[in-house]
């Protein structure tokens, strides 16, 4: 049988550890496909240096936009983030953004975010929003001081007029802070599921959110000499 279009670029992005598989992975009847990437908005997001060059060639697959990694879990600033983010742009990336891995058990979420926000003036890093990582409970401690720390971020976030947003899925959420914790949730939710899926009709609701702005479908991202995942939303992420 002859391969849709959309289901054909995921056969040749995810190569062919994905072709035997790939019958199970949906996308949108009505999409119209370019490159290796439907016309709707494909992004990735890094966390390793990345190059001109590479971004051009993910630009060259339609991904449209790109979250970089620019505070480590250690507690400290990703030395690439600059270099990154101007390689993003020089490549043309349409929507460049970053994300921060924060260092809970470090504490001071504020002078973390404020250390970011030093790094950035200092290199003249230019993104549209910073993202909230919020994974992995080895990284956290009990509820309540997670509560707390989180709450840190998101108000520095609002201190520093800062344009944020919230990476994190029900699992994760639930475990660090308990089911009925709601913090934040007025910054738009880019959540993970990696069932090769474009669409957000798996999404169930938590932490207040009952949207998401991106969903990270797959962690396969392998082309362009770069290692990334792999993100969609309806719109063009802002």
């Amino acid at each position: 049988a002859t391969m849709s279009k959309g289901l054909a670029f995921l056969a040749v992005f995810f190569g062919a550890a994905a072709s035997a598989s790939i019958e199970r992975v949906g996308l949108s009847p009505n999409v119209n496909t370019t490159g290796d990437f439907p016309t709707d908005f494909y992004g990735v997001d890094v966390s390793a240096p990345t190059s001109e060059s590479a971004f051009a060639c993910m630009k060259g697959l339609n991904l449209k936009f790109a979250i970089i990694r620019c505070y480590e879990s250690l507690g400290r600033v990703d030395p690439s983030c600059a270099d990154s983010v101007a390689a993003a742009h020089a490549a043309g990336i349409e929507s460049v953004h970053a994300y921060m891995f924060p260092c809970p058990k470090c504490g001071n979420p504020a002078g973390q975010v404020g250390a970011l926000l030093s790094y950035w003036e200092e290199h003249h890093v230019d993104v549209k929003r910073l993202w909230l990582d919020i994974e992995g409970t080895q990284y956290w401690s009990g509820v309540a001081a997670n509560q707390e720390f989180y709450k840190g971020l998101v108000d520095a976030c609002r201190s520093n007029k800062l344009v944020c947003g919230v990476y994190t899925s029900a699992s994760q959420w639930n475990e660090i802070f308990g089911t009925s914790f709601q913090y934040g949730n007025d910054f738009p939710l880019w959540y993970p599921h990696y069932d090769g899926t474009p669409t957000f009709g798996d999404f169930q609701r938590f932490g207040g959110w009952s949207s998401p702005q991106i969903k990270q479908f797959s962690d396969q991202g392998a082309k362009c000499g770069a290692s990334y995942d792999i993100s969609w939303s309806p719109t063009l992420p802002a």
